[in-house]
């Protein structure tokens, strides 16, 4: 079965041919995922066609999947709560006085009372400290599967993991730091894959199997349990 990708009005839709398939057809899957399902030799003109008549119906879907799908969990600030980075749970602990609105000692995140709620200044170090560690991890991760992007940039990507720039750059979303480094591995030798082959296609896939063998079990892993961690809603996509 071949998969490729195919952008209508701002909408992508995955295809996936076979040569078992005589009529077309279109699935919204659970994560909010665009699935086309066509024969062999249907054209992407014909494909483009079919799928702008159904532009109503799509939209009409995800907006319902948006209204029943879970919102990203919102922490409280409280001391005892614990928070992910690279996978462990650490101890949230508030603090009367001390110079920056959140530190990390190796063991425990001080956060200052009166920096509450603290949703910037966690993304902020979650930017701040994951920006080497993901450089120096996709340094080693590349060598599975080619040429390495001409920068790192830790960035906001909503509901995106990773993403590829046209020239090279590769964006990496900051709630990947709560991820465990299997995952996060994950995301980034997919990303990694999409330097050299932009699309889902074919090859593409054959690119990853080769990085990541069990990229299927993992990428089922990141989508279980990133609906456990703050800032994460259960649709984010890879």
């Amino acid at each position: 079965m071949m998969t490729e990708t195919l952008k209508i009005d701002g909408l992508a839709f995955k295809i996936r041919r076979s040569d078992r398939r005589r009529t077309l057809g279109l699935t919204v899957d659970r994560a909010g995922e665009l699935v086309m399902h066509a024969p062999l030799a249907t054209s992407d003109a014909e494909l483009a066609a079919w799928a702008g008549a159904k532009l109503l119906w799509v939209h009409r879907k995800l907006a319902l999947k948006e209204e029943s799908t879970p919102k990203a969990l919102a922490p409280e600030y409280v001391t005892g709560e614990t928070f992910s980075y690279l996978g462990r749970r650490y101890r949230l602990v508030l603090v009367d006085a001390q110079q920056a609105a959140l530190d990390f000692d190796g063991a425990r995140f001080l956060l200052r009372r009166d920096a509450r709620p603290a949703d910037v200044h966690f993304r902020q170090w979650y930017i701040t400290t994951g920006k080497d560690w993901l450089a120096k991890r996709i340094d080693l991760l590349r060598r599975r599967t080619g040429p390495a992007p001409t920068r790192v940039l830790v960035r906001d990507l909503g509901f995106r993991w990773g993403s590829c720039g046209r020239d090279g750059a590769l964006y990496v979303n900051w709630r990947v730091l709560q991820l465990p480094v299997r995952l996060v591995d994950y995301v980034l030798v997919h990303e990694l894959c999409h330097l050299v082959e932009p699309s889902h296609t074919r090859e593409f896939w054959r690119s990853l199997e080769r990085a990541l063998p069990d990229w299927q079990e993992r990428k089922a892993e990141l989508h279980r349990g990133s609906a456990d961690l703050y800032w994460c809603a259960p649709a984010m996509q890879q």
